[in-house]
């Protein structure tokens, strides 16, 4: 899925703290990225274009702001079903390699954390756009493992979606 497909789509994720950078640790795939806190600016042309890009962090009064870039084209900002593309493959809303992103985490309440995403890319789109909403935090729980993997597939096709002929 790429970022920022991951904050939208329906599973979890949970910020790690270590003192030089924050990890970002998705259910989905059980994967993360990192978002280095250690001062350092967001490189103008980072030296590895990256599937989640490469990420810097501060904090501006209560609210955790990160900056990002360097996405490689592997991914898409969302994804429309292969059948409505005409070509068999996935297509969706595109960006490019001058994608930059900027995100802002603030805690409104204990439970309840807003985001605001801004996404800007002059190559793909005619201006900046925005998206804000809310991430519910669910306590006592643990992030479970949420692998795709062929084994899953397989299973899935053959229970539900491969017709069964009837016995002769």
């Amino acid at each position: 899925m790429g970022w920022p497909r991951w904050l939208t789509f329906n599973y979890g994720f949970e910020f790690v703290v270590l003192p030089d950078r924050v990890l970002q640790f998705f259910e989905w795939g059980h994967t993360w990225r990192d978002i280095w806190t250690d001062g350092r600016k967001l490189p103008p042309n980072p030296p590895i274009q990256r599937y989640l890009g490469y990420a810097v962090g501060r904090w501006e009064g209560d609210t955790f702001v990160v900056e990002s870039n360097g996405y490689d084209d592997r991914s898409w900002l969302a994804q429309a079903p292969a059948q409505r593309t005409g070509t068999g493959r996935p297509g969706g809303y595109p960006h490019s390699d001058e994608m930059r992103i900027e995100e802002r985490y603030k805690r409104i309440n204990y439970g309840l954390l807003e985001v605001m995403l801004t996404v800007t890319d002059p190559k793909v789109y005619m201006t900046p756009w925005t998206t804000t909403g809310t991430i519910t935090l669910i306590p006592n729980t643990e992030m479970a493992e949420n692998f795709c993997v062929p084994s899953d597939s397989i299973h899935f096709n053959s229970e539900n979606t491969i017709p069964t002929l009837p016995k002769q």
